[in-house]
């Protein structure tokens, strides 16, 4: 009888440690992207393409859409797994900044391709509209780097488009040094205890919801002396994560338990 009572716990305890989750899709929009002789240095070598094979991001995925500048209407765009979508974006902003970020050899690195190009409209709101997210719930990640030191940065906000443009989630964040390929997380104020801007590159919004959707971005003077920038080089919608799901280890681990149980019997 012992022996049979410790069995099934050891069982229950596998069980417990068992924790399977559904994988999240995600949305990925690389901006900055330059079109031959635009007059953005260094882009027009490389242009910044992320490829559909390349992986970047926090929540590392493949199949970034990329928008090119000078292309600012409403376009399509893809999920992780290369599906089109009825999700559109378009830019508010027409104004493209090159964060000299590459070598100007041939870079491969998507996170660095990513963070490379950006928009920057010199202090003005700027940002994205996006229409018709797939997502009942959402994680959103917003992308910055102004490839200097300067302090470039202020409030990076989600409004809802759906209730009168009003605010989902707001975060301060400012760019101290050029991305590096390590990701750093603005959080609090964005600044230390005597209000010096923080080097960080991206700011994170749990928990959203909303099919219609602006992403902003709005410059302030903390650490920056005019003109006043808070670039944006990309963002990810990312789904909340799923219900954990039964897995076939799992429902091998119950049917042991069954015949534990017929076995004491």
């Amino acid at each position: 009888m012992k022996f049979m009572t410790n069995s099934k716990l050891s069982i229950f305890a596998a069980l417990a440690g068992l924790t399977v989750t559904a994988n999240a899709a995600s949305i990925g929009v690389n901006t900055g992207p330059s079109s031959a002789g635009d007059g953005s240095s260094p882009e027009n070598t490389q242009n910044n393409l992320v490829s559909s094979t390349t992986t970047a991001g926090v929540v590392p995925q493949t199949n970034w859409n990329n928008l090119l500048q000078g292309n600012w209407g409403n376009q399509q765009v893809t999920d992780d797994s290369g599906t089109l979508l009825a999700t559109t974006v378009s830019v508010q902003t027409q104004w493209a900044n090159g964060n000299v970020v590459l070598s100007g050899g041939a870079e491969t690195n998507g996170d660095r391709l990513m963070m490379n190009g950006g928009m920057d409209n010199n202090g003005g709101t700027q940002g994205w509209t996006i229409t018709g997210v797939p997502y009942s719930s959402y994680d959103v990640y917003i992308y910055y780097d102004g490839g200097n030191d300067n302090g470039r940065g202020g409030s990076y906000q989600v409004w809802d488009s759906d209730n009168g443009d009003n605010v989902l989630a707001s975060q301060s964040g400012y760019d101290m040094a050029t991305f590096d390929g390590t990701y750093i997380q603005a959080t609090g104020t964005g600044l230390d205890g005597n209000g010096v801007p923080l080097d960080t590159n991206y700011v994170k919004f749990t928990g959203l919801s909303g099919s219609n959707i602006k992403i902003r971005s709005i410059a302030d003077d903390s650490g920056q002396a005019p003109p006043l920038r808070a670039p944006m080089n990309g963002f990810q919608i990312v789904e909340a994560s799923a219900i954990p799901e039964p897995s076939s280890a799992i429902l091998a681990l119950l049917g042991l338990i069954g015949f534990v149980s017929r076995r004491k019997r």
